[in-house]
């Protein structure tokens, strides 16, 4: 463990630092991917960015952030002048510190996991219930773009329009739109077969006319409300599909799906599945939130007339963020089970700080918690040193 100079690896509180949630999908050749993973780290490294990017043959993603600089801004230069990247979609938001320890540039499979390989031998590669074989292409196909205002807000009041929030039950539990359906997903390899099953139910179902269809009740509905108190955990690993009594309640056919997530890049690839894969009849269109939540919060500066209720889970030291990207004051992190948790939550007896909370308290083996406990011992001891439990070695590290 290192004692660390703030300005050099962990920013002090007087630097603002720009955070920059990014992706795009570009055919990138595989045997290029190296050689680009270093091109993008040394340019990172040159502005001290922290946070992760990934790359795959289908394109980047990712989130990071770094101190402003009065010489212009050399990440987001290099970024929109590459020859891959022209076009990328970012969405910017400002924090006081660093939101990250370290810079992480990653070469995977996907930038963002949906469903799984259908011919895949791995079971933990395979698909999670049903999948189809088509291909996933958001380069060619995509849902149909909807602007983070009015036209959204239109969708969301449309009893006939079912807007599907593509995100996992643990980022919904602390906020969702008004009217949006829940998958009830741990991961995201359980949405396509969510998706079938929930297309099917919807194909048994009739249309009813607009006139008689506005006086009703939303074409589907969740089928309970968050038991505050349940104390499910996340289980990001989870290879079950998601039962049968947290699917939604099909009132009608719906006239029209739209979906959306936190920036974008979720929702472009389940669109380009749903599309590809002819979830839905051809007559029936699809739609997705263009940049996704980051851009609808930062459209609306504060709640009013914003169809937005509650936070926005973010995958940062932020935890959320709501109306105008501002980080939350309500939620930090757990660290055992990674769960958003409230100042509530940590004054309960069943909270020990870095162990568990009251999502988790129930799941775990003692070898795990056992190793939680060890961690928040160092933890301490490096706040007593003013030193940082984690770190980016490749910075220059100095005494404080």
């Amino acid at each position: 463990m290192s004692e660390l100079d703030e300005n050099e690896n962990q920013p002090s509180g007087t630097i603002r630092h720009k955070v920059v949630a990014l992706y795009k999908f570009v055919v990138l050749p595989e045997e290029e991917l190296k050689l680009l993973q270093a091109e993008v780290e040394q340019n990172m490294r040159l502005s001290k960015a922290r946070g992760t990017i990934l790359l795959a043959a289908e394109g980047l993603n990712g989130t990071i952030c770094y101190p402003e600089s009065d010489n212009g801004d050399q990440v987001l230069d290099f970024l929109n002048n590459h020859v891959n990247f022209q076009g990328l979609r970012t969405r910017i938001s400002y924090v006081d510190t660093a939101i990250f320890h370290r810079l992480k540039v990653k070469i995977k499979k996907e930038i963002v996991t949906i469903g799984g390989k259908v011919d895949a031998t791995d079971d933990a590669k395979k698909p999670i219930g049903y999948m189809s074989s088509c291909t996933i292409d958001p380069t060619k196909i995509v849902g149909s773009y909807v602007q983070p205002g009015k036209e959204w807000d239109d969708l969301l009041e449309d009893p006939d329009i079912v807007v599907i929030d593509t995100r996992n039950k643990y980022e919904i539990d602390i906020g969702t739109f008004e009217n949006a359906i829940s998958p009830n997903t741990d991961n995201f390899r359980q949405f396509p077969d969510w998706l079938h099953r929930f297309a099917e139910e919807c194909g048994t179902m009739k249309v009813h006319d607009q006139e008689s269809s506005s006086k009703q009740v939303q074409c589907v509905e969740n089928p309970f409300q968050a038991d505050e108190e349940k104390g499910t955990i996340h289980n990001a690993r989870c290879l079950v599909p998601v039962p049968d009594e947290d699917m939604p309640k099909v009132n009608r056919k719906p006239k029209g799906v739209a979906m959306f997530c936190t920036g974008g890049i979720r929702c472009e690839k389940s669109t380009s599945y749903t599309i590809a894969a002819k979830v839905f009849p051809p007559d029936v269109p699809v739609y997705h939130l263009d940049g996704g939540v980051l851009a609808y919060l930062d459209a609306h500066p504060d709640e009013e007339n914003s169809k937005w209720k509650g936070e926005c889970y973010v995958f940062d030291q932020r935890v959320a963020v709501t109306h105008g990207l501002k980080p939350s004051l309500n939620y930090t992190c757990c660290h055992a089970c990674r769960r958003p948790i409230s100042a509530a939550d940590k004054k309960r007896s069943d909270y020990i700080e870095g162990v568990s909370c009251r999502f988790c308290k129930d799941h775990g083996s003692n070898k795990q918690k056992t190793r939680f406990e060890e961690r928040q011992k160092q933890i301490g001891l490096a706040k007593e040193k003013g030193a940082f439990h984690i770190h980016d070695s490749k910075y220059l590290e100095k005494k404080l």
